[in-house]
């Protein structure tokens, strides 16, 4: 009897090891039909954030969609120096701050399968999608003088950045980033990305995740960024994302 009772008992172990393993997530073979994570990045032009949705189709696929915006910065930008105290530093010959909101369609395809006992899951991640890029027009704080018979008098006045008047002799510091908020002008394209990420996450129900690859802007109409330089329509950068989020069923 004794040997029945300890039988039925080694035929039990596995199945209530495998459902307390279901309960905390810590069962490498477990398939969760839906992720939802958001993540922060850093690119070779700024950085951003983006929510990401996915579904999945099998145990090496699953599709997506991801909204997200990023900031940009120009290589050819050079910071000066306020004149005076109490002035922010500006960058001469910048038109407009730019950022890039992005709408996306992709696909996750597994490519290496995390262990039972932990590890790293590595994926394939592409995607396509629309963008656009704001363009908000750069205000300066600037002097002028007038002179009347021997006497100088100077005028400061909140203007528009305008290469052909304002030089770093009559501008005496950047407005706020507020100032022609509403004068932005949207320009749109689209995007394209393809990368790796690489899953590193204890239990299955969770996603923390590093992605690194590179992303495509393209927008037909070109977006004036720099004076004297042509309008920019093709944006490309490398980038580094981190993942947070959860599986579910």
């Amino acid at each position: 009897m004794k040997k029945v009772v300890y039988c039925f008992a080694l035929l039990l172990l596995p199945t209530m090891m495998l459902s307390q393993n279901i309960e905390d997530g810590s069962e490498g073979n477990i398939l969760y039909s839906k992720e939802t994570t958001g993540a922060v990045n850093v690119n070779t032009f700024g950085f951003g954030g983006s929510f990401k949705q996915c579904k999945t189709i099998d145990a090496f696929k699953s599709r997506f969609y991801e909204i997200g915006f990023t900031t940009y910065r120009d290589s050819k930008e050079v910071t000066f120096p306020a004149m005076y105290h109490g002035y922010s530093s500006f960058k001469f010959g910048k038109l407009n701050s730019i950022a890039i909101l992005r709408g996306s369609l992709g696909m996750n395809y597994n490519i290496s399968r995390k262990p039972v006992w932990g590890g790293v899951d590595i994926n394939m991640v592409y995607s396509a999608g629309v963008s656009m890029a704001i363009a908000k027009p750069i205000y300066m704080y600037v002097v002028s003088v007038e002179s009347i018979g021997i006497e100088n008098y100077y005028t400061e006045s909140l203007e528009r950045y305008n290469p052909d008047i304002h030089t770093d002799v009559n501008i005496l510091g950047k407005a706020p980033f507020y100032v022609g908020l509403l004068e932005s002008i949207p320009y749109f394209g689209i995007n394209c990305k393809l990368g790796l990420n690489f899953d590193y996450a204890e239990y299955d129900n969770h996603v923390r995740s590093i992605e690194l690859g590179g992303i495509i802007d393209y927008m037909p109409i070109g977006v004036p960024i720099m004076a004297y330089n042509d309008n920019k329509n093709l944006f490309f950068s490398f980038y580094l994302s981190l993942y947070f989020g959860r599986r579910y069923n």
